[in-house]
């Protein structure tokens, strides 16, 4: 797959020659297609595509839980359920749209996306427990995480959504 994904999220000025980011091939992106029930498709197919593995260090995995190599295929699914749980729970079925957490900060706050509908990302707290839509796309959202770290490189780390 092509960088383009990559170059829409950094800023200008920030170095993204040299970045070793890596992504889910095609076959790979049908396999986690069916294994996690999702549609990938816009965005969150060009994200996976270049940088669903690991993003080179510009963000790094505190942020986005894909990229925790200690994770393995079991991890991964138990959170996604989990949080589709939470969800069920709180009652907030209007947001089960194939959800897709990519991004969990301070272990309460949930960052996804409804893979059925749009590129919209959603933010549910589980400490308000309240869900609103954010102002930011899937590439916005990234784009905000990367500028927080200011240019640095995080340790570069990779996580694999399929491995057992």
């Amino acid at each position: 797959m092509s960088s383009e994904f990559l170059k829409s999220i950094i800023s200008e000025g920030m170095v993204s020659e040299g970045l070793e980011c890596s992504g889910y091939s095609e076959l790979e992106l049908k396999k986690i297609a069916r294994l996690y029930d999702i549609k990938i498709k816009g965005q969150l197919e060009s994200f996976l595509g270049e940088m669903g593995k690991s993003d080179g260090g510009v963000i790094g995995d505190s942020v986005i839980q894909l990229y925790r190599p200690s994770w393995k295929v079991r991890e991964h699914i138990l959170f996604q359920l989990d949080f589709f749980n939470q969800m069920q729970e709180e009652g907030f079925y209007d947001f089960l749209n194939k959800p897709f957490v990519f991004s969990l900060i301070s272990e309460t706050q949930y960052y996804f996306i409804q893979t059925a509908s749009d590129d919209a990302v959603y933010h549910y707290d589980s400490n308000a427990e309240t869900v609103k839509k954010t102002e930011w796309d899937l590439a916005g959202f990234l784009t905000i995480l990367v500028n927080e770290n200011k240019g640095q490189l995080q340790t570069r780390s990779e996580g694999n959504l399929l491995d057992i």
